[in-house]
């Protein structure tokens, strides 16, 4: 199984750094193609039954992208919105009883359900969640609706 990582790492990496280069700069193009790579090792056991791994290589760089841009707003928009002093004061003001509230509720989730927040807190739509987890949108839209019901029983 190796082998087939191997075999799509030397038939497409060129391929997909040039993706990432008419996407990015060179440094991140690398970085980008790099992790495109290892995160297509989870995919170790189902390789040989892909009818198209061009396709899968293609979008698992695109999940790369999106959550390469991703992160990069979420920087760029502390950064021009958040001063450091301004940051400082909201970590001496913040109620950290609240972490622990929150700690208490996420306790009676499954580690299911905790996975499907996590991903929904960094911005994650059903449909990417889905696919992420190997479920359908619908079935995660189901897991919210019921998170959302055990939230407010323990509210």
């Amino acid at each position: 199984m190796n082998n087939n990582i191997q075999n799509l790492y030397e038939e497409y990496y060129s391929a997909v750094y040039k993706y990432f280069c008419k996407k990015t700069n060179q440094d991140n193009a690398e970085d980008l193609t790099q992790q495109t790579f290892v995160k297509l090792i989870t995919y170790i056991s189902c390789i040989d039954k892909i009818r198209s791994p061009k396709t899968l290589v293609f979008t698992v760089a695109k999940s790369v992208l999106y959550d390469y841009y991703r992160k990069k707003q979420i920087i760029e928009n502390v950064i021009s919105y958040v001063s450091f002093d301004e940051l400082y004061n909201y970590i001496d003001n913040y109620d950290f009883s609240k972490d622990v509230e929150s700690t208490e509720i996420l306790k009676k989730l499954t580690k299911r359900e905790r996975r499907i927040v996590e991903l929904k807190v960094e911005g994650y739509n059903s449909t990417q969640i889905g696919k992420k987890l190997g479920l359908s949108a619908s079935t995660i839209r189901t897991y919210l609706d019921n998170i959302r019901k055990k939230i407010n029983n323990s509210n």
